[in-house]
C-alpha cells in the first residue's frame, strides 16, 4: 500500500506541474466566466443558462484532462526511461499502474472541484445577492491558500487541501445566494466518477499502444458510451438489421457513461442515484485495471 500511495503522490506532483494542464484549467475558467455574457442573451432564463452550460463545460474538459494525463503520464516513464529503474525496485508492475491511477484521479478531482468552485462562484454572481459574502469569501480564501503555500514543505499537496478550502468557500457563498449547491455537488460527484472511469480506459490502452493512438480511442470509448442508449434502443429503416444488432451489442459491452450525465434523476434523490453510478464505474474501472495491469505485466521494456 506504501509503495502505491508514493506512486500516486509522484504521479500527482508530476500532472501539477504540467502546463497544459494549467491552460486546460484557465480555458475552463474562461468559458465558466462567459456564461454570464451567455445568460443575458436569454429570456428569463438566466440561472438556467449558467448553470447547465457551466456543469456541461466542465464535464467536458474533466474529460479532456482524463484522456491527456492518462495517454500521456505511463508514456513519459517510459520515454524518459524513468520506469527502467522504478521496475527493478521491490514494486509489482500491477502497483505501478494501480498508483497511476490513483494520481491521475486525484488530479482529475481537485480540477473538478476548483471548477465546481468557480461555477459556484458564477452562479452567486448572477444572482446578484451576495456580491459582499462573495467578495470575503475570495479574500478569505486566497489568504488560506497564501498561508498554506508558505508553511508546507511540498507545495504541490497544498493543492488538496486549498480545492477543499476554496469549495468549502464557493459552497458558503452559493448557500447564502439561495443556489442548490447539494444539485451542483452531485453533478460533481458524477464527473468525477466519469474521471476515473475514463482515466483506467486511458491506462488500458497506454498499456500498449502510444499516446495519440490512446487518446483517440479514449475519446472513440467515450464517443460511444455517451451515444450507448440510443445504440440500445435505435430504430430506424435506413439501417441494415445486422448493423442495428452490431450496435446494440457494442452498447451492452462499452460504458453507459449517460449515467454520469445529471438530469431529471438527480433532482429528487440525487445521492442515492450518484451512489449507484459511482457503483456501476468502480465494477468497470476495476476490471479494467485488472485487464491493463496484465498486459502491463507481459510487456517487453528491453
Amino acid at each position: 500500500m506504501n509503495r502505491i500511495l508514493a506512486i500516486a503522490l509522484n504521479t500527482f506532483r508530476e500532472a501539477v506541474r504540467d502546463r497544459v494542464l494549467y491552460v486546460v484549467l484557465a480555458l475552463a475558467s474562461a468559458v465558466l466566466l462567459f456564461t454570464l455574457a451567455l445568460a443575458e442573451l436569454s429570456l428569463d432564463q438566466q440561472r438556467r443558462v449558467v448553470r447547465d452550460i457551466g456543469l456541461a463545460s466542465i464535464s467536458l474538459f474533466s474529460v479532456l484532462v482524463a484522456i491527456f494525463l492518462g495517454s500521456s503520464l505511463l508514456y513519459k516513464e517510459i520515454e524518459r526511461k524513468t520506469l527502467y529503474v522504478i521496475l527493478p525496485k521491490p514494486i509489482h508492475r500491477w502497483e505501478f499502474l494501480v498508483g497511476k491511477f490513483f494520481g491521475i484521479g486525484l488530479t482529475g478531482a481537485i480540477f473538478v472541484l476548483l471548477m465546481g468552485s468557480i461555477q459556484l462562484l458564477v452562479m452567486a454572481v448572477q444572482v446578484e445577492r451576495s456580491a459582499g459574502a462573495l467578495l470575503g469569501a475570495i479574500v478569505a480564501i486566497v489568504s488560506i491558500g497564501a498561508l498554506m503555500g508558505w508553511r508546507a514543505r511540498d507545495r504541490t499537496l497544498v493543492w488538496v487541501p486549498a480545492a477543499v478550502v476554496v469549495f468549502g468557500g464557493a459552497a458558503s457563498v452559493g448557500s447564502l445566494a439561495g443556489i442548490d449547491v447539494q444539485g451542483v455537488a452531485a453533478a460533481l460527484a458524477l464527473y468525477v466518477g466519469e474521471l476515473t472511469l475514463l482515466t483506467a480506459i486511458a491506462l488500458f490502452f497506454s498499456s500498449f499502444s502510444t499516446p495519440f493512438t490512446t487518446g483517440a480511442l479514449t475519446l472513440g470509448v467515450w464517443l460511444l458510451g455517451r451515444s450507448a442508449d440510443t445504440m440500445e434502443t435505435i430504430r430506424s429503416r435506413m439501417l441494415s438489421e445486422e448493423l442495428i444488432a452490431f450496435l446494440r451489442a457494442t452498447a451492452k459491452v462499452v460504458p453507459n457513461l449517460n449515467l454520469f450525465v445529471p438530469g431529471p434523476q438527480t433532482a429528487d434523490e440525487p445521492w442515492g442515484y450518484v451512489a449507484q453510478a459511482l457503483a456501476y464505474g468502480a465494477v468497470y474501472t476495476t476490471i479494467l485495471l485488472v485487464l491493463a495491469a496484465a498486459i502491463f505485466r507481459r510487456r517487453d521494456f528491453i
